[in-house]
């Protein structure tokens, strides 16, 4: 049976490029953009301020999501 480990990687190199992967810290913004999105829909078969509301959040939810992101990235490392 053949051995399939690599000799010239250990454990710890494994470990040390767990590190490398870059995960985004937790965010409310996807869950409130979900949340206004259904209020949107909601609205066009309800009422209108219900629709207006939702439209609201979910143009300061996009915000908060999009400004949350490009802060991040001008974080990262070159």
């Amino acid at each position: 049976m053949a051995d399939h480990a690599h000799p010239d990687h250990t454990a710890d190199d494994h470990a040390h490029d767990a590190h490398d992967i870059h995960l985004p810290p937790n965010s409310w913004a996807p869950i409130n953009v979900a949340f206004s999105l259904a209020m949107c829909f909601i609205g066009t078969l309800s009422a209108t301020w219900v629709w207006v509301i939702g439209l609201i959040w979910l143009i300061g939810s996009l915000y908060a999501w999009f400004r949350g992101a490009r802060n991040e990235f001008h974080e990262l490392p070159d």
